[in-house]
C-alpha cells in the first residue's frame, strides 16, 4: 500500500481500533514513518480537523525524519522547514498540549541539526523569535510557555540523540554559548510578578540546563530563588526537584564556596520540615529529605572539611549533619508511617568512606566532632530497625514486610560503616545496651522488639569483627543465656547472629557451650528451623577442630529432630549437612553406628519411593530424599586435607580417633545400599531435569569423596550412557565429564571411559541434526565436555573411536547460536582443537580440510549475523588459528576479501585488506587482535564512528 496521508491516516486508526491487527499495522507504521514520503503527509496529518492521534503520529514523524533521516532534505528547504515548524507551534499553541510539546520536540532537534552554520546564534533568536510579529497574536504568558517548552527539551534532546563524538563537542560549545541568553531571560521570569505558569515552566527549564552543565556558581541568583519559592506551596514541589538536580550535579563539587553560602538556605529548612513532622506531612518531609540528602551526598569532602573550619560554617555543617540525622530517625515505621528514611543510607556510607581516606594524622581530631554523630546514629538505627507489634505486623501486606525485611537489611549495612569509624566502642556500646535492655526485659518494662533489634544489629557487624576480639563478644553470648525468648522473631534472629560469629568461634571454642543449647533446641522447632539449622551449618562448618566435644549432644538432637519430620525440605537438608560436618571427626566405627541409626529410615524411604510410578504428589518427596544424601554426601568427609589450620588440626584428630584405615568409607557404604534405589528413580524420572540434577549431584559428591570407584564403576557408568541416549541434558554430562576427570585414565576404567566419550559424542552429534537451537544448554554443556577433554585427556580422546571431523562442524555450528554462553563454550573448545593440532596430524588434516568452514563462521559473526557480545570469543579463535594455521589463515581470508559484499555490504575491498593485514600482523597480541576484529565489525555493522558504538565498545 502506498504512504500517502489518506492511507497512513486509515492505518492509524486502524492501529486504535482493531487490536486484532495492532502487530501488522505498527510494522507497516515504522515503515511509513521512515519513508522519504513522510516528509510531505505528516504537514497534512497535523491538519486542525484531523483526530488526536492522526495528529500525534505526523508530529512524531516529523521529529523522526529530522533525527534519523536529516540528510534526506535539502540545504534550500532548512529555511522553509524551520518556518512551517514555528507556523504550526502558532497553530497548536492552545491545545492539544501533547502535539504541541512533539512539536517543541521536533523544533529543539531542528536547532541539533541547524547549529552552528546553518542557523547561527539559533538560541538567542529562538528567544527573539518569540518576540516578533508572527507571535504577537499569541498572549503572553502562551508565548512563554512555549519557549520555555522549547528550552527544557533542548538539552534533554542533546543528551538523548545518536551524535559522533566531535558532533556532540561542537553541539556542547554552541549550546553553552546560548547559556548567555538563556540565564538573563529564566532569571526575568522567576520573580514574584510573573504568572504561576510560567513560574513553573521556568523552574523545569532551569533545572534541565543544570543537567546540561550550567555551573552553580553562575546560577546562583537563580538558586536563591528557587530556594524562596519553597514558601509557594503551588511550586513547593517542583522547586524541590530542582535544587535535588542543582546539588546532585556531577560538577558541583567543583564550587564549594558557592556550595557552602547554599548551606545556610539548606539549613534554614530545619523549620519547615520540623512542621511536616508535626503534621505527619509524608510528602512535604520526603521532598525536603531529598534536598538535603543531595546536598550531603554530593559534597562530603565539603562537610569533612568544613566541621573544622571558621565558626559559621562549622555551625551550619552541624546543623546539616542533625538534619540527616533526623531524616533518618523520622517518626514511625518503613515504609508504612513514612518513606524517606531510607534515602540517608548512602550519605552514610559516603561519609565513613570520606572518613577512611583521611591521612591518621587529620583524623584525630575529625574524630573528635564525627564519634558523637554516629554514636547518635547507632541510637537512632536501634529503634528504625525494631519491629512492629505482632497484631500490626499481621495487617502489614507482603510488598510491605519485603520493603521493611530490605529496610532492615540497609540499617545492617549501614551499622557495618558505622563499625569501621566507631570500632569496638561500637561493640562495647551495643553490649552494654543490650545489658541493660534484658534486665529491663525480664521485669517487663521492655518489649522483645528492643532486644531483637540489637541482636540484629550484632550480626550485621560480625563480619568486620576482628577474631582477635576478646571481650565484648564473649560477654555477648554469656548474656544470649539470661534473655527469656518468647517470640519466634526473636530467637530466628539470635540464631542467625550466633550463624553469623561461626568463624570466630573457631578462635574462641568455650563461646560454644553458650550458643549451642539455643541452637540445638531451634532445630526442632518448625517456627525457627530456617535459622537454627542455617547457624547449625554454618557453625558445625567452620569449627570442626572443636566440634568433637559436642559432637554426641549434636547428633542426639539431629536424631531426635529427624525422627520429629517436623522440619521444612531445605532445613532438612541443612540438617544433613551438619550431621556430616560433625561425624567427619568422629572414628569410623562411630560412624557407622550414628549413620545406622539415622540414614537406615531414609534408604527405606528411598527404596519405597523407588517402587511407585512417577505422579506429581510424590515428586517433591523424591527430589527431597534424593537430595538428604546428596548435602550428606557433600559435606561428610573422613579424609579432609587442606592448607587451612583448622583442616590441619582436623586431619591431626583423624590420625588419631581413626582405627581402621583399610575399612570401606562410609559414604561407600551408603552408596552401596541406595544405588539400586536411585538407578531406579532415575530412570523412572528420566524426563524431569530437577530430580536428574539431584542425582547426579548426589554422584559427583559422592565420587569427589572416594579413592576407589571400582566396584561401582560399571553400573554408574551404564546409568549416564542410558540417562544420556534417552534424555539428553547438561547434568548427566557433567557427571560423566567428573567421572572421566577423575578415573578417567586408571586402568581398571579406561575400558569404561573410552565407551562414555564415544557413547556421549554420538549422542550430542545426533542434536544436530534435528533441531539443535532445542538444545542449546546440552550442546553448551556437551561443547565444555570437550574442552575439558582437549585439555586433560587428549591422547585419549584421540584413541577413542569418536568422529573428530564431525564434532569440529558441529563446534562450528555452535558458534551460530544466539546463547553468549553457548558461544564462549564452542569457542573454547575449538581454540583447544585448534592448538591440539600442532601435536596431532590427525586434527590438523581435519583443520586444513575443513578450516574454511571454521573462518566463514568467524566472518558471518564478524558482519553482523551474531550479537556483538561474542566478539571477543570470536577473535580468540582468530588468534588460535594465526598461532598454528597462518598460511590456510591467509588464504581463507583472501576469498572474503575477493568476495564483494561479504561478509557485510558496508565494507569495501579496502577496508576487508586492511583487517586482513592488521590480523596477520598482530597474531601474537591478544588485545591488539580483539581491537581489530572489533573495529572491523562495528564498521560492517555501520556503527563505526558512531557515540554509541564508542560507548558499548567498553562492554564487548
Amino acid at each position: 500500500m502506498e504512504y500517502t496521508a489518506e492511507n497512513v491516516e486509515q492505518a492509524v486508526k486502524q492501529f486504535y481500533l482493531n487490536p486484532s491487527l495492532q502487530s501488522e499495522v505498527h510494522f507497516w507504521l515504522t515503515g511509513a514513518q521512515i519513508s522519504p514520503a513522510a516528509w510531505s503527509f505528516c504537514w497534512s496529518l497535523m491538519a486542525p480537523n484531523k483526530g488526536l492521534e492522526v495528529q500525534y503520529y505526523g508530529a512524531s514523524c516529523l521529529h523522526v525524519k529530522i533525527v534519523r533521516f536529516w540528510h534526506e532534505i535539502p540545504r534550500e528547504e532548512y529555511e522553509s522547514l524551520k518556518s512551517k515548524l514555528l507556523e504550526s507551534i502558532v497553530q497548536f499553541s492552545s491545545g492539544p498540549r501533547v502535539i504541541l510539546t512533539r512539536l517543541c520536540v521536533g523544533l529543539s532537534a531542528l536547532v541539533l541539526q541547524l547549529l552552528p552554520d546553518n542557523w547561527p546564534g539559533a538560541i538567542e533568536n529562538l528567544i527573539a523569535t518569540f518576540q516578533q510579529e508572527g507571535f504577537a497574536s499569541l498572549p503572553t504568558v502562551t508565548r512563554c510557555q512555549i519557549l520555555l517548552e522549547v528550552l527544557t527539551v533542548l538539552p534533554e534532546e542533546f543528551f538523548s540523540t545518536n551524535l559522533s563524538q566531535q558532533r556532540r563537542i561542537v553541539l556542547r560549545q554552541e549550546l553553552t554559548k546560548g547559556m548567555d541568553h538563556v540565564i538573563p531571560l529564566l532569571q526575568s521570569l522567576l520573580t514574584d510578578e510573573s504568572p504561576l505558569e510560567v513560574y513553573q515552566s521556568s523552574l523545569k527549564a532551569f533545572s534541565r540546563w543544570v543537567d546540561f552543565g550550567l555551573a552553580i556558581d553562575r546560577s546562583e541568583p537563580i538558586i536563591q530563588q528557587v530556594f524562596s519559592s519553597l514558601h509557594n506551596p503551588h511550586l513547593f514541589d517542583i522547586a524541590c526537584d530542582t535544587l535535588v538536580t542543582v546539588f546532585a550535579h556531577p560538577e558541583s563539587y567543583r564550587y564549594p564556596v558557592t556550595v557552602q553560602r547554599l548551606l545556610s538556605q539548606v539549613v534554614a529548612l530545619q523549620g519547615l520540615f520540623s512542621q511536616a513532622v508535626l503534621d505527619e506531612d509524608k510528602e512535604t518531609c520526603e521532598r525536603i529529605c531529598r534536598v538535603v540528602v543531595s546536598l550531603a551526598e554530593n559534597h562530603t569532602k565539603l562537610i569533612v572539611d568544613s566541621v573544622l573550619g571558621p565558626e559559621e560554617v562549622k555551625q551550619n555543617t552541624m546543623s546539616l549533619l542533625q538534619m540527616i540525622l533526623a531524616c533518618t530517625g523520622l517518626p514511625g515505621y518503613f515504609p508504612i508511617d513514612e518513606s524517606c528514611s531510607d534515602q540517608t543510607f548512602t550519605f552514610w556510607y559516603l561519609l565513613q568512606d570520606e572518613l577512611t581516606n583521611v591521612s591518621e594524622e587529620d583524623l584525630t581530631p575529625l574524630m573528635e566532632v564525627f564519634k558523637p554523630i554516629y554514636f547518635m546514629l547507632i541510637e537512632v538505627l536501634l529503634v528504625k530497625a525494631r519491629h512492629p507489634s505482632e497484631a500490626e505486623y499481621a495487617t502489614w501486606s507482603l510488598e510491605e514486610k519485603e520493603q521493611f525485611r530490605c529496610y532492615r537489611q540497609d540499617i545492617g549495612d549501614t551499622m557495618m560503616y558505622s563499625y569501621s569509624i566507631l570500632g569496638d566502642e561500637l561493640l562495647a556500646q551495643l553490649v552494654n545496651c543490650l545489658v541493660t535492655l534484658v534486665e529491663q526485659y525480664k521485669h517487663g518494662s521492655q518489649e522483645w522488639q528492643s532486644v531483637e533489634a540489637i541482636l540484629f544489629v550484632f550480626s550485621s557487624v560480625s563480619e568486620n569483627v576482628s577474631s582477635e576480639e576478646h571481650v565484648q563478644i564473649p560477654k555477648l553470648f554469656s548474656q544470649i543465656r539470661e534473655i527469656p525468648f518468647a517470640n519466634s522473631q526473636q530467637i530466628s534472629t539470635a540464631l542467625h547472629m550466633i550463624g553469623s560469629f561461626a568463624e570466630w568461634m573457631q578462635w574462641h571454642p568455650e563461646t560454644l557451650s553458650y550458643v549451642l543449647p539455643l541452637v540445638l533446641e531451634g532445630i526442632s522447632n518448625p517456627e525457627v528451623g530456617t535459622a537454627a539449622t542455617i547457624a547449625l551449618k554454618d557453625i558445625t562448618r567452620e569449627n570442626l577442630s572443636n566440634i568433637q566435644v559436642y559432637a554426641h549432644q549434636i547428633l542426639t538432637a539431629c536424631q531426635s529432630t529427624l525422627e520429629a519430620n517436623v522440619l521444612k525440605s531445605r532445613d532438612l537438608l541443612r540438617l544433613m549437612s551438619s550431621i556430616g560436618h560433625v561425624l567427619s571427626v568422629m572414628p569410623s566405627n562411630e560412624i557407622m553406628q550414628y549413620l545406622d541409626t539415622m540414614i537406615v529410615p531414609h534408604i527405606q524411604h528411598l527404596e519405597a519411593l523407588a517402587s511407585m510410578q512417577p505422579c506429581p504428589s510424590n515428586r517433591a518427596d523424591v527430589h527431597t530424599t534424593i537430595n538428604i544424601f546428596a548435602w550428606l554426601f557433600g559435606s561428610l568427609d573422613t579424609e579432609m586435607e587442606g592448607g587451612e589450620q583448622e583442616q590441619q588440626s582436623q586431619h591431626q584428630v583423624k590420625k588419631q580417633t581413626q582405627q581402621n584405615t583399610t575399612e570401606p568409607k562410609p559414604i561407600f557404604v551408603i552408596l552401596q545400599k541406595i544405588y539400586p534405589s536411585v538407578q531406579k528413580l532415575a530412570y523412572l524420572w528420566i524426563f524431569d531435569m530437577a530430580i536428574i540434577e539431584a542425582v547426579c549431584d548426589l554422584f559427583k559428591k559422592a565420587l569427589q569423596k572416594l579413592d576407589d570407584f571400582a566396584p561401582l564403576s560399571g553400573d554408574l557408568t551404564q546409568l549416564v550412557i542410558n540417562l544420556y541416549q534417552r534424555a539428553p541434558c547438561t547434568p548427566v554430562i557433567d557427571l560423566g565429564k567428573q567421572l572421566l576427570i577423575i578415573f578417567g585414565l586408571q586402568e581398571n576404567f579406561v575400558p569404561l571411559s573410552k565407551v562414555i566419550v564415544e557413547s556421549v559424542c554420538s549422542r550430542s552429534l545426533d542434536m544436530f541434526n534435528v533441531g539443535m537451537r532445542n538444545y542449546t544448554d546440552v550442546i553448551e554443556g556437551f561443547m565444555c565436555f570437550l574442552t575439558q577433554l582437549m585439555k586433560k585427556l587428549k591422547k585419549f580422546i584421540l584413541r577413542c573411536n569418536c568422529d573428530l571431523a564431525a564434532i569440529f562442524q558441529a563446534a562450528v555450528l555452535s558458534m551460530a547460536l544466539p546463547e553468549h554462553a553457548t558461544v564462549k563454550a564452542s569457542c573454547s573448545f575449538v581454540i583447544e582443537f585448534l592448538n591440539a593440532g600442532a601435536e596431532s596430524e590427525v586434527i590438523r588434516n581435519i583443520v586444513v580440510n575443513h578450516g574454511h568452514l571454521l573462518v566463514d563462521r568467524i566472518l558471518r559473526a564478524i558482519g553482523g549475523e551474531s550479537q556483538r557480545g561474542i566478539i571477543d570469543y570470536i577473535a580468540d579463535v582468530i588468534m588460535a588459528l594465526n598461532k598454528h594455521y597462518v598460511s590456510q589463515l591467509a588464504g581463507w581470508l583472501k576469498l572474503m576479501v575477493d568476495n564483494d559484499g561479504y561478509p557485510s555490504p558496508r565494507a569495501s575491498r579496502q577496508d576487508k585488506e586492511n583487517f586482513v593485514k592488521n590480523l596477520l600482523r598482530d597474531k601474537m597480541n591478544k588485545v591488539r587482535t580483539r581491537e581489530v576484529v572489533k573495529e572491523f565489525t562495528l564498521l560492517c555493522r555501520g556503527l563505526l564512528g558512531t557515540e554509541y558504538a564508542e560507548a558499548a565498545a567498553a562492554f564487548l
